[in-house]
């Protein structure tokens, strides 16, 4: 009797060793999961929001860059309205005007001669967006709102240095 009950004994260590080996496979299986699922949402989220925030910060340090007088300007071109760039430090006799507007689907940029004539269909791709909206909201501000194919939106609101350079001094 007493090899029975020993044996018994080995058989229930046994089982409980199995059963809390397989606990923590589980456990461990089910924190892979719920990780693999916010891993992929968090990616998903970082690819919506890249095309948006990319072409706001592309489009932000381009003014930015061009921020003198007369070298930031808005017009109409082709029925929208098109950030227009010219770089009034121009040391050569030719100058050049940088065009970024939204056409096809996309952010496009173009750089033509100032005398050359404007035609969105010659620009450059840069990023694939859905809108791209620029609002002068005066006082030398430029509002910039850019959405990609998703839901992603991202706006930016930028002050000129260059329209205090055309304001009165006391």
């Amino acid at each position: 009797m007493k090899k029975n009950w020993k044996n018994q004994g080995h058989i229930v260590d046994f089982f409980f060793t199995l059963s809390l080996f397989c606990l923590f496979a589980a456990s461990a299986l089910i924190v892979v999961i719920i990780g693999s699922g916010v891993y992929r949402n968090t990616t998903l989220q970082m690819e919506e929001n890249y095309v948006a925030r990319t072409a706001l910060s592309y489009v932000a340090e381009k003014v930015r860059q061009h921020d003198t007088s007369g070298g930031v300007r808005l017009t109409e071109g082709e029925g929208e309205t098109v950030l227009v760039l010219q770089n009034t430090e121009n040391t050569t006799d030719t100058d050049y005007l940088t065009y970024i507007y939204a056409y096809d689907g996309w952010l496009c940029e173009l750089v033509i001669r100032d005398d050359a004539p404007f035609s969105k269909a010659q620009g450059e791709r840069i990023l694939e967006i859905d809108t791209f909206r620029l609002v002068n909201e005066g006082n030398g501000f430029l509002r910039i709102t850019v959405s990609d194919s998703g839901s992603s939106s991202a706006s930016c609101l930028l002050h000129l240095r260059s329209s205090q350079e055309h304001r009165e001094k006391p």
